[in-house]
């Protein structure tokens, strides 16, 4: 159940309708892809951040920000948006009034704060100072955004009776929406659970509006915020991050340009840190609300990458030297599936462990490189530079090269590295390998298949 506070709770006591100031306008997707003939020479991923070093706290997909766009399923509007804040007006607002509230928001809002000194790092009094001047604006901030929320709530109570006031009471939910976000960010518990609230009542009460969208997003921004530092010690996190992305979706289906990416930054976080349940739910929910769009038809791709760990792996391509590679060659031995590329900063801080692992286990492991650039020549001289001898699939048509590389179309890939490990008999067993983690399900994997090999020669004398 949700609990509601008094001061929403009044605003609830005055919603007298739902439906003005919407927009019925139909979005449209504003995520590119890339067609099949424009080859694009990947990094490490083209929409996720990453959180902290490769191998510790996993990629978390940045998502679009809170009121940047405060109309759903506005993406195709040509002309420029007004400005959020009304521009201001002669003569002076009656004090207490709706206008005046959201001019004293603006001034609060401009109020510089005091410049924090820099502090000697071996000065442990210029240090003390600095967290005291750190610790004095923090506060001051927090007594600002209180102010402003004071003065929002006091302008939603009125303006919602008011048909007419429409936008003051957008801007003011704004206003509201944005300080408690500063505060619960801040680790404030009821500025988090007054977000919760506040969307839940805009929805309830005008779920067409500009204000009801805004909340959820804020509610989203807030998870996202949360996951992004911490969603290895709180995964709780990104489960938020994808219940709400899915929320906004489900409630916003007009709106596009926002659920689209909620939902692939949700799915593409929970994915990569080992929440598949909610990340196929994410992946799901795109193919269902927005059928037809280029991400639903990428989403395919991502399943099928997501459902190979079981399967026999068919994966084939040209080599960079010419022959031709196919996981028949391999059988026996286990596989290391390696998707990379020069451009690569997690690949090339990880690559010492790959190859410390793949010259230690040579003799029972091969390693398959699928490289990712456009230009042959960076790979020839990266592979001289690093000594990799990994036999590696590379097309020769500039069109199949990048991320349009048909392997890595087919199964979704979406951030390099990835790195797969398929048993000796050509089983995928996880598409999810970390190099901190690689060595141990290596050796599980390969002492499984010599257990096998020893009872069935038992069997056979």
């Amino acid at each position: 159940m949700i609990r509601i506070n008094c001061s929403y709770a009044l605003i609830l006591s005055l919603l007298t309708f739902a439906a003005a100031g919407c927009s019925d306008t139909a979005g449209t997707t504003i995520v590119g892809t890339n067609s099949a003939s424009e080859a694009v020479s990947p990094g490490d991923n083209p929409s996720v951040v990453t959180s902290g070093q490769p191998g510790s706290a996993l990629p978390v997909a940045s998502i679009p920000a809170p009121g940047s766009s405060a109309t759903p399923g506005n993406a195709d509007d040509d002309e420029p948006e007004e400005p959020l804040e009304p521009l201001t007006e002669t003569p002076e607002p009656e004090k207490g009034s709706p206008e005046w509230a959201v001019r004293e928001i603006l001034r609060i809002r401009l109020l510089p704060y005091p410049v924090i000194e820099t502090a000697a790092a071996d000065n442990p009094a210029s240090q003390e100072k600095l967290r005291e001047q750190m610790e004095a604006q923090k506060k001051l901030r927090t007594e600002r955004n209180k102010q402003i929320i004071e003065l929002a709530t006091g302008a939603l109570a009125v303006t919602a009776k008011d048909k007419a006031q429409e936008r003051l009471f957008t801007v003011s939910a704004h206003h509201l929406l944005e300080s408690h976000l500063q505060l619960a960010l801040q680790g404030d518990a009821e500025s988090t659970s007054a977000l919760y609230d506040i969307a839940a009542v805009f929805f309830e009460n005008r779920p067409e509006s500009d204000a009801a969208a805004e909340a959820q997003q804020t509610v989203v921004s807030l998870a996202h915020s949360n996951a992004l530092r911490s969603s290895e010690t709180e995964p709780r996190w990104l489960i938020e991050l994808s219940r709400q992305s899915q929320l906004y979706a489900t409630r916003f289906p007009k709106d596009s340009a926002k659920s689209l990416p909620f939902l692939l930054a949700a799915a593409t976080s929970c994915e990569m840190n080992g929440q598949l349940e909610e990340a196929v739910t994410c992946y799901r929910l795109i193919e269902q609300k927005f059928p037809g769009t280029p991400e639903a038809q990428q989403i395919t791709n991502v399943l099928r990458r997501i459902d190979l760990p079981g399967k026999s792996l068919e994966l084939a391509g040209p080599a960079l030297d010419g022959n031709f590679i196919t996981m028949d060659e391999y059988r026996g031995k286990a596989v290391l599936v390696v998707f990379w590329s020069t451009a690569s900063k997690p690949f090339r801080d990880q690559l010492p462990q790959l190859l410390e692992i793949s010259k230690k286990y040579e003799k029972y492991c091969v390693t398959v490189g699928v490289n990712l650039d456009l230009e042959e020549s960076a790979v020839d001289r990266f592979l001289e530079e690093t000594g990799v001898s990994w036999p590696q699939i590379f097309h020769s048509e500039r069109a199949k090269r990048g991320w349009n590389h048909p392997l890595a179309t087919h199964y979704g890939i979406n951030t390099l590295p990835t790195i797969w490990l398929i048993d000796p008999q050509g089983t995928v067993i996880s598409t999810q390998v970390q190099p901190s983690t690689l060595e141990p399900e290596l050796r599980e994997v390969l002492l499984k298949h010599l257990r096998a090999a020893k009872a069935q020669e038992t069997n056979q004398n």
